[in-house]
C-alpha cells in the first residue's frame, strides 16, 4: 500500500476518558478511505487531532513521509493537509465567489513590503479569481457566485465547502466529516461522485467520516472501523460493514 497518511499509537485524552486509545491507521495515496463507526467511537476527535484542532497526548501524524505531530494547524494546512466541516463554516458576509477565493493562500499582497507593488499581487489575485470560479463551476454552483451563505440551501452550502478544499495550490490529503449529512439521498450521491471526480481529476487522497454506509460504500476504495477509541476493522468497504464487531458496535453490543 502507497501511504500518504498515517497515525501511529495515536492518543487523545479528554480527563479520564481516552477519545483515541492507541489509533493505527494507514491511508493510501489516491484513494477515499472511509472512517466509519457508532457516536462516539473516536472519528471526530481523530480528524480534529490529525488536522491540528486538537493536540495528540500520545503517538504520532505522519504526512507523506513528514512527522506533523507537533506542527500547528496553519503549517499542516500548508502541507497540503485540508478539511471540512460537517456544519460548513461559511463567512455570512461574503459572496459564494469571495467565500472559495479566501481558501487560497499565499497572497504576495500579504507582505509588508510585497504589499505596496501591485504587480507582485495582482497576478495572484487574478489567477484565484479564476480558479474560484473553475471550482465553482465544478461543483455546479457557479450560477450562485454572487449569493451570501445565508441564501444557499444546505445542499448548496455543502457544495461550496467542497470547492473551496481545492483552492489550495497543493492538496495532498482532504479530511471531510459527514459532507452529505443534512441533505437528501440524489444529491448525496452527486456529492459522493463529485468527490471521486475530484480524486481522480486532481490526484487526491480523502479521509472522510460518514454515517450514510448505504451511500458512501458503492464510492469509497478503503474503510476504517472505530468504536470506543479504537480501530477495530478495516480492508474493503462492504467486508468492513460486515464484520462481526462493526455489527456489533452500532447494535450497542
Amino acid at each position: 500500500m502507497n501511504v500518504i497518511l498515517e497515525t501511529r499509537g495515536l492518543v487523545k485524552k479528554f480527563g479520564e476518558l481516552r477519545a483515541l486509545d492507541g489509533v493505527d491507521i494507514r491511508v493510501p495515496r489516491g484513494k477515499i478511505t472511509l472512517l466509519i463507526g457508532p457516536n462516539g467511537s473516536g472519528k471526530t476527535t481523530l480528524i480534529n487531532v490529525v488536522s491540528g484542532v486538537y493536540k495528540a497526548d500520545a503517538g504520532k501524524i505522519i504526512l507523506d513521509g513528514e512527522d506533523i505531530t507537533e506542527l500547528p494547524p496553519y503549517e499542516r494546512f500548508k502541507r497540503g493537509l485540508v478539511r471540512s466541516f460537517q456544519v460548513p463554516r461559511l463567512f455570512a458576509g461574503l459572496a459564494v465567489v469571495e467565500n472559495t477565493a479566501f481558501a487560497r493562500y499565499g497572497n504576495p499582497g500579504e507582505g509588508v513590503i510585497s504589499g505596496l507593488f501591485r504587480r507582485l499581487w495582482r497576478p495572484f489575485e487574478e489567477e484565484t479569481v479564476r480558479r474560484a470560479v473553475r471550482m465553482l463551476s465544478f461543483t455546479r454552483i457557479r450560477h450562485l457566485w454572487d449569493r451570501r451563505p445565508g441564501e444557499l440551501s444546505g445542499g448548496q452550502m455543502k457544495l461550496l465547502e467542497i470547492a473551496r478544499v481545492l483552492m489550495p495550490d497543493n492538496p495532498k490529503v482532504i479530511l471531510m466529516d459527514e459532507p452529505t449529512a443534512g441533505v437528501n439521498p440524489t444529491l448525496a450521491h452527486e456529492i459522493f461522485k463529485f468527490i471521486r471526480n475530484m480524486r481522480d481529476e486532481y490526484d487526491l487522497t480523502f479521509l472522510i467520516i460518514e454515517h450514510r454506509l448505504d451511500i458512501a460504500v458503492d464510492y469509497a476504495d478503503y474503510a476504517y472501523a472505530m468504536a470506543f477509541g479504537k480501530v477495530i476493522a478495516e480492508g474493503d468497504p462492504r467486508d468492513v460493514l460486515e464484520h462481526p464487531k462493526v455489527i456489533e458496535s452500532y447494535l450497542g453490543g
